[in-house]
């Protein structure tokens, strides 16, 4: 795998760096500061979101990937300190965890003495600082701690304090000294993670720190590494773009507006700034041409390494003092760069590893398991989830006090077109590790949560947040799915029946909910399996996460528990038991949903009704039209099970509702990208970026 370029394309791709990576690319930089003698400048390189990516290797579809990959970053890299004197190479957080070679470091197959090959990678390429995503508390603190042990660099966590003695638990901060024509340049890099991590692995870290807001704590640390002789100061926040005004998980708009920021490495959203002018052309306060945002030289460089980020800094020296006097910043795409032999000597080992792992059999499966159409009906894949977790729950509950308690599962499509019209679980015949990493794709471990009928109810009404409101009497074209709400934060509770009025406004959605054909009250008590990101409050769908009674809090990984699943049955055959369903309404226009382009080839295969391939838009998606006049309707018969005596009992009147008078809905579409649903930015708690 070292070199997937001939070298005759190698040589014109660097002569080519050369004159437009550094000119075109940096929009801005005059001949007049080329030529002055005081200008100097400062590459800050960064990355984000590696998500244990370091080969061009995609594991879950067992193929090479010239688009991601820590190893293309590095040729990045090496190019970068050619050109610059003077260079700084900085991670923004999510290294550790995010691919199944991840896994394997962590917990599959952890080395003897502890350490990590992605750490050693890291310190290979000469990384001078690192800060803490949220991800790099998956697994642990104490395997945390040892990794940032193995470190050659300093990890960064400005706004995480050890509970007892409020000091920080990692270094707020890092100096690090460069000599510029004899004169000594300090540069002050500060790193901050989103405070939601207690939240999301509040089982790891609750009581052992806790962690302040990203930008109050910016305020506080800037002035004191100012007074301890930073020249430029460079945030590395693991953080995205929200610009209301309570933003907390995604703050860096609110960092580049702060004073004393000279450059600004962001994440966690998984996108890319300044590069993508369709997303952030319209942001107010951002220049994508200079790579500004607020004035402050700003980069998000993709996820998976399919980008390095790059700014720089023109600096001045007068009177014995540095000044920042210009900068700019581009991420750039590394696809069409070799993947460095030096990082894959360091990590072929652990990678051929992997793809071992990943193709070890599990077991067959009759039917095809795919997410194409999870966003809009009950699902193979979640059906499946669901199933596993419900029969692990049974078989440890059986002769406790929790034996005959109503038992449901929660379960989410995770690959449901997050990373785009690809990103999608399709899995067909033999199932192999590989295939249930893409069932479910993240480490999460077994929890059970006690709720009541009214928790219940909140739970469902914050996954139904995944519609956009259809107004029915509307003749132009409304999309049904909002693409900016994650797919993993679109619960299906098995168990459990139920009702979405998408014509209604969020909040109000569930228009029924039973439990075996009972209408659920406020206070009856049921236990739901999930996961513990899921019953630590991570999505907002539990109201008060912090006091929910988790009854069960296992180190049964969720995708462990699927395995054993289906190696149990060896031949799987999913039927679904649509549990819930759109209720059906009349629309004079069309309504549409965007999914995989290989959806409109499984609506054949499968026979699925209701859904008919519309085209394929200009971003590569499938776009797809509801048809809820063609779903079936059935007299009411007590005896039917699903979504036909849902709908049955629904029209007929006899299914208790939070709102029982059914007043007539408020048709009124939100204004926040119906029209283009994948190009709105992320809504509120429901949507933190994993």
């Amino acid at each position: 795998m070292g070199n997937f370029k001939d070298s005759a394309r190698r040589v014109l791709i660097s002569m080519l760096s050369v004159l437009v990576v550094f000119s075109l690319f940096l929009p801005g930089a005059s001949a007049e500061n080329a030529e002055n003698s005081e200008t100097h400048k400062l590459a800050i390189m960064g990355t984000t979101d590696i998500h244990a990516h370091i080969m061009p290797y995609d594991y879950m579809e067992d193929v090479e990937d010239e688009t991601i990959g820590l190893s293309k970053v590095y040729s990045v890299v090496e190019e970068i300190r050619e050109q610059y004197d003077h260079s700084l190479l900085i991670d923004n957080g999510d290294m550790i965890q995010g691919s199944i070679l991840g896994d394997i470091e962590a917990t599959v197959n952890p080395r003897e003495d502890g350490g990590s090959t992605i750490i050693d990678v890291m310190n290979f390429m000469g990384y001078d600082a690192a800060a803490l995503g949220n991800h790099e508390f998956n697994f642990g603190l104490d395997l945390l701690d040892r990794f940032v042990d193995q470190s050659e660099f300093t990890w960064l966590g400005g706004n995480i304090y050890n509970v007892g003695t409020d000091e920080h638990r990692y270094d707020p901060y890092v100096l690090i000294d460069q000599e510029i024509d004899g004169e000594e340049l300090t540069v002050g890099v500060l790193g901050f993670v989103p405070p939601q991590i207690m939240i999301w692995d509040r089982v790891h870290l609750e009581g052992n720190v806790y962690v302040n807001e990203i930008v109050e704590t910016a305020e506080e640390l800037i002035p004191q590494i100012k007074a301890e002789g930073a020249d430029v100061i460079v945030v590395a926040a693991h953080s995205g773009f929200d610009l209301s005004e309570n933003a907390s998980e995604n703050a860096s708009y609110q960092l580049s507006q702060l004073d004393g920021v000279d450059a600004l490495i962001t994440g966690h959203q998984h996108y890319t700034f300044p590069n993508d002018t369709d997303r952030y052309g319209d942001m107010e306060g951002a220049d994508v041409e200079k790579g500004t945002l607020n004035g402050t030289p700003t980069v998000m460089p993709g996820a998976w390494g399919s980008h390095l980020g790059l700014i720089e800094l023109e600096l001045e020296f007068n009177d014995g003092e540095w000044s920042v006097v210009g900068g700019f910043a581009n991420a750039i795409e590394t696809a069409d760069y070799d993947s460095h032999e030096a990082v894959e000597q360091i990590i072929m080992e652990r990678h051929l590893e992997t793809v071992e792992y990943v193709n070890s059999p599990v077991g067959e499966t009759v039917n095809e398991l795919n997410t194409f159409f999870s966003r809009v009906m009950d699902n193979e894949v979640v059906q499946l989830v669901n199933d596993a977790q419900l029969d692990f729950a049974e078989s440890r509950f059986e002769g406790t006090e929790y034996e005959g308690m109503p038992l449901l599962s929660a379960a989410a499509p995770f690959r449901a077109g997050r990373g785009g019209p690809g990103y999608f679980t399709d899995v067909r015949g033999d199932i192999a590790i590989k295939d249930v990493a893409d069932l479910y794709i993240y480490p999460n471990t077994i929890h059970v949560v006690k709720v009541d009928g009214n928790d219940l109810r909140g739970w469902l009404e914050e996954s139904a947040r995944a519609f956009f409101q259809i107004d029915p009497e509307a003749a132009e074209d409304q999309y049904l799915t909002d693409m900016d709400f994650r797919g993993y934060n679109f619960d299906t509770i098995e168990g459990a029946e139920y009702l979405i009025d998408v014509t209604r406004p969020e909040g109000e959605r569930i228009v029924s909910l039973t439990y075996n054909g009972e209408p659920v009250e406020d206070d009856a008590e049921y236990l739901v399996v999930t996961n513990n990101y899921r019953a630590s409050g991570g999505g907002g769908h539990i109201a008060d996460a912090e006091s929910a009674e988790i009854v069960y809090s296992g180190t049964e990984e969720n995708r462990e528990v699927l395995i054993d699943y289906i190696r149990e049955q060896g031949t799987i055959e999913v039927e679904v038991t649509n549990n819930w369903s759109i209720v059906p309404f009349e629309a004079e226009g069309r309504i549409l949903f965007q999914s995989s382009p290989e959806g409109a080839d499984y609506i054949n295969r499968a026979g699925v009704e209701g859904i008919s391939f519309a085209e394929i838009d200009t971003n590569g998606w499938g776009v797809y039209e509801y048809h809820t006049e063609e779903m079936e309707f059935v007299d009411f018969d007590p005896s039917l099970k699903g979504k036909n005596a849902l709908v049955a009992l629904y029209k007929a009147g006899l299914i208790d509702s939070p709102d029982k008078d059914f007043p007539p809905a408020k048709h009124i579409n939100r204004g926040n990208g119906n029209p283009d649903p994948g190009s709105g930015n992320n809504r509120g708690k429901g949507n933190s970026n994993r």
